[in-house]
């Protein structure tokens, strides 16, 4: 039994987590304010419960695993695409969204992405202080020929602010 086993306050949500080569469809479980939970640096790995793991490159012969409970460390992560909209109050974010589309080595996330007031558009993914950015109304699409289907669209994402190596205005 794990430490958020033991606690009423933890949360679980549905959500699909893009790896470079996986996805992992799961159960998330967290407490408080999920930008914050997510964004903490105090924990290096994220721990999914009851994972359906599918190989997405072409030629990989784990094509689909299911296991209870998969670590993942957060720097691996591309994209968090949560199934189910919060509200500002559970999420957290910023109040000003942009139109934007990011690209990872393997994603291209259309969404509109939260900020600061005073953010610039140009750089705001290379000077943000938090490890994952937030973004509403995603689409995602592989810069790939993936093996196995993957999530397209979903109302809440997180992108690995490391992942990020270019972004433009949608």
């Amino acid at each position: 039994m794990g430490f958020l086993d033991s606690i009423s306050t933890a949360k679980e949500n549905p959500l699909t987590v893009l790896l470079t080569d996986f996805q992992a469809q799961c159960t998330f479980r967290s407490m408080g304010l999920l930008q914050t939970y997510i964004n903490d640096d105090q924990r290096a790995v994220f721990t999914l419960n009851d994972v359906t793991l599918h190989g997405l490159v072409p030629g990989n012969p784990a094509a689909s695993m299911a296991m209870p409970e998969l670590h993942v460390t957060k720097s691996g992560c591309h994209v968090l695409a949560f199934e189910s909209q919060f509200s500002h109050e559970e999420t957290g974010l910023m109040p000003r969204a942009e139109k934007l589309v990011l690209y990872t080595s393997h994603y291209a996330i259309q969404a509109s992405f939260h900020m600061g007031t005073d953010a610039n558009i140009s750089d705001f993914a290379a000077t943000s202080k938090v490890m994952f950015l937030g973004g509403t109304d995603a689409y995602i699409f592989p810069l790939f020929q993936p093996q196995a289907a993957i999530v397209q669209q979903a109302p809440l994402v997180f992108v690995h602010q490391q992942q990020v190596y270019m972004h433009h205005e949608a």
